[in-house]
């Protein structure tokens, strides 16, 4: 079991918060989840996923990563960001949806980051 550092957890976005922990999101090295912001760090990206009430009891995931390049070979640009947003409806787990949405994010970073250093 990784051990974690200490995390602060309050308001909407708590709700996310144990599908976080629940060892879900590998590599995780620091979170917090406050009011409607929850922030989630790894070596190489940072997210920061704002919550927001969609509807009737589903909500709206508002997603911006920062990606870095790491190691000697910082051929490929250095730093790279995204944003997108996600509907989840009220009858989808939305802490499921965050995790999904995170783990395939970081695969498509890994996918991009090995095609832009062939290319280099």
């Amino acid at each position: 079991m990784t051990p974690r550092r200490a995390v602060r957890v309050e308001g909407l976005a708590a709700r996310l918060a144990p599908a976080v922990w629940d060892g879900r999101v590998p590599d995780l090295l620091a979170t917090s989840f406050v009011r409607n912001l929850i922030q989630l760090r790894f070596a190489e990206a940072d997210f920061n996923v704002r919550v927001g009430p969609q509807g009737p009891a589903g909500l709206e995931l508002a997603l911006e990563a920062v990606f870095r390049e790491r190691g000697q070979e910082s051929c490929a640009g250095g730093t790279w960001w995204d944003t997108w947003k996600v509907t989840v409806p009220a009858r989808e787990d939305a802490a499921r949806r965050l995790v999904d949405e995170v783990v395939a994010a970081r695969r498509r970073f890994a996918v991009l980051l090995a095609e832009a250093r062939r290319a280099a």
